[in-house]
C-alpha cells in the first residue's frame, strides 16, 4: 500500500496542549436525563462550559496561514495545571488495569509473546500511565506532547530522581527531548505534527488513547500522515475512541466509529482495518463507552 498522501501537510503546527485530556467535564448519569432546553440555551451552555474548545475548533483558533494549519495553545496549559493541582480529571483514565488491558490487546495484535520488547509510540500522551506501564514491562516507549507540565508529571512516574534519571536536549524544532537513563523511554516536548526524520519507520506499535477522537476534522489528516511516517510497515495502531449516546456532533471528545477512522484522508490512506475490540473497559462517564480498534500499517512501495 502506498503512503497515505502525496501532499505533505507537514507544515502543520500544533500550538495547543496535548489532547489528554481537553477541558471536558464529566457528569454523573443523573445529568443525562433528557433536559427541556432550547437550542440557543444549549449553544450558550457549550460556549460557557468549553470556552477553549469553542475557540480552538470553531471561532478562529484553527487558522490557515500560507498553507500552515495552526492550532493555538489556548487554555490547554491552564487545563493541565488544574488537573495536576487536583481539579477535574476531565476524561483521563488513571486505572492501571485499563493500561494492562491495552498492552494485552497490543501484544495479541502483534503476535508476539508478552516478553518480546516492542517500540511503542504514544502521540499526544499527556501524562498517560500507559507509557510507564509499558516501559515497566520491558518495552521501548516514546511519547510526544506539547505541555511541559504533563510530561514533567509523567517523568515522576518513573521515580523521584528526576534530575539524575533524565537528561534533556533541545532539538531543531524548538522543542525539548527527554531521555531516561534506561535508554528505553524518550519524551518529545513539542508539536506532534512536526516532521521528525529520526522517527521515520521506527515503531512497531502506536498507542492512541483518544488522540484521534479529540482532534477536529481538519487536524486528522496531518495527524494520520505523521503516524503513517513513524510506523513500520506491518506495524499496528491500537486506538481507543469514545462512543457517545448523544451529542455526537459535539466535541472533543468526538464520537468516532470505524468509518471515521478509515476515511481516506485519515488512517484509510495507509492503514488496513484489522479488528474491532468492542468496549475495552467501562467508563465512569454517563452516556459514553470506550471502544477499541486495531489497524495495521500497509507495506511501503
Amino acid at each position: 500500500m502506498v503512503a497515505m498522501c502525496t501532499k505533505d501537510p507537514v507544515h502543520s503546527q500544533v500550538r495547543r496542549a496535548a489532547v489528554h485530556p481537553p477541558p471536558f467535564v464529566c457528569t454523573s448519569p443523573a445529568h443525562h436525563k433528557k433536559p427541556m432546553i432550547s437550542i440557543a440555551a444549549l449553544l450558550l451552555l457549550l460556549f460557557v462550559t468549553y470556552p477553549q474548545t469553542t475557540q480552538s475548533f470553531t471561532s478562529g483558533g484553527l487558522t490557515k496561514q500560507r498553507n500552515k494549519t495552526i492550532i493555538k495553545m489556548g487554555g490547554w496549559s491552564e487545563t493541565w495545571k488544574d488537573i495536576l493541582n487536583g481539579g477535574s480529571k476531565r476524561w483521563k483514565v488513571d486505572d492501571v488495569e485499563a493500561k494492562q488491558k491495552a498492552l494485552s490487546h497490543i501484544t495479541d495484535a502483534t503476535s508476539t509473546s508478552s516478553d518480546t520488547p516492542l517500540r511503542i509510540l504514544c502521540p499526544l500522551a499527556g501524562d498517560d500511565q500507559f507509557v510507564h506501564y509499558a516501559w515497566s514491562q520491558g518495552h521501548d516507549v516514546t511519547a510526544i506532547d506539547i505541555v511541559p507540565d504533563a510530561l514533567k508529571a509523567m517523568r515522576f512516574q518513573f521515580g523521584e530522581n528526576n534530575k539524575e534519571d533524565w537528561s534533556s536536549t533541545s532539538n531543531n524544532n524548538g522543542g525539548v527531548v527527554w531521555k531516561h537513563k534506561s535508554g528505553r523511554a524518550t519524551l518529545y516536548e513539542g508539536d506532534m505534527l512536526m516532521k521528525r526524520p529520526e522517527l521515520q519507520s521506527s515503531f512497531d506499535v502506536v498507542y492512541d488513547k483518544d488522540s484521534f477522537g479529540a482532534l477536529s476534522l481538519e487536524m486528522r489528516q496531518p495527524y494520520c500522515q505523521r503516524l503513517s511516517e513513524f510506523t513500520k510497515s506491518n506495524g499496528i495502531v491500537y486506538v481507543e475512541v469514545k462512543n457517545k449516546e448523544s451529542g455526537r456532533e459535539f466535541g472533543p471528545p468526538y464520537h468516532v466509529e470505524k468509518n471515521d477512522l478509515m476515511e481516506e484522508t485519515s488512517f484509510g490512506g495507509a492503514f488496513d482495518y484489522v479488528n474491532a475490540l468492542g468496549e475495552v473497559y467501562p467508563l465512569n462517564m454517563g452516556g459514553m463507552r470506550q471502544m477499541g480498534h486495531i489497524l495495521r500499517r500497509g507495506l511501503r512501495k
